[in-house]
């Protein structure tokens, strides 16, 4: 099944019409993503590839740390912007929709699933924090058990990196796409407020 398949907008056909009808400047966003993901991960690799194996449990109790708050900040954010997207499904009808570009259900879709991507992978990297990996008098875990750990956890940040990396891009084009929308009527009563309260601070100043 491709990925696009998930969360469908419409039937199989109106999906791929839909696809088919995007252009390579409506996925820049995603492009961006991709850049930024492997940002991140070239950034991992330097900064983790001078640790040698006997410095491995020292530093993965650092880490450990690290991906503790990481991942509890991802889960609070993609619940918020998962949440906010939804919302912004019912408000479809108050937009000029004629004036939206087929894109933004494209990103609106890729916000939600990266979003739940992202607190997946979250959940699955504190699951891997809990394995035991600090060594005592008493508790010697095996190496293979530090590495399985030390790795798992790169990978998973790296991935989440990268999901969380299509979350901020899609959020941005979505809400560039939703402001871009705005009913003419409501911009132009804003924009009637503004002028109408600029001229009753200058009527004030002057009989001042």
């Amino acid at each position: 099944m491709p990925p696009m398949s998930l969360l469908p907008v419409g039937q199989t056909d109106v999906d791929r019409t839909l696809l088919a009808r995007l252009t390579w400047r409506d996925w820049r966003p995603t492009l961006v993503a991709a850049g930024l993901s492997a940002a991140g991960v070239a950034i991992l690799i330097v900064a983790f590839d001078s640790v040698s194996a006997f410095e491995r449990p020292v530093v993965l109790a650092s880490l450990t740390t690290s991906i503790l708050w990481i991942a509890a900040a991802l889960v609070g954010a993609c619940g918020t912007i998962a949440a906010l997207m939804l919302a912004t499904v019912s408000l479809l009808d108050r937009l000029e929709t004629r004036r939206l570009p087929p894109r933004v259900l494209v990103h609106l879709r890729l916000t939600v699933l990266g979003a739940l991507s992202t607190i997946a992978l979250a959940v699955g990297a504190l699951l891997v924090t809990t394995f035991p990996v600090a060594g005592g008098v008493d508790v010697q875990p095996p190496v293979w058990q530090i590495d399985a750990v030390f790795f798992a956890l790169l990978a998973l940040t790296a991935l989440m990196v990268g999901t969380f990396s299509v979350v901020l891009t899609s959020l941005y084009a979505t809400v560039t796409d939703v402001l871009g929308s705005l009913p003419e009527a409501w911009v132009e009563d804003i924009l009637e407020e503004d002028t109408e309260q600029e001229a009753a601070l200058h009527r004030r100043a002057r009989h001042r």
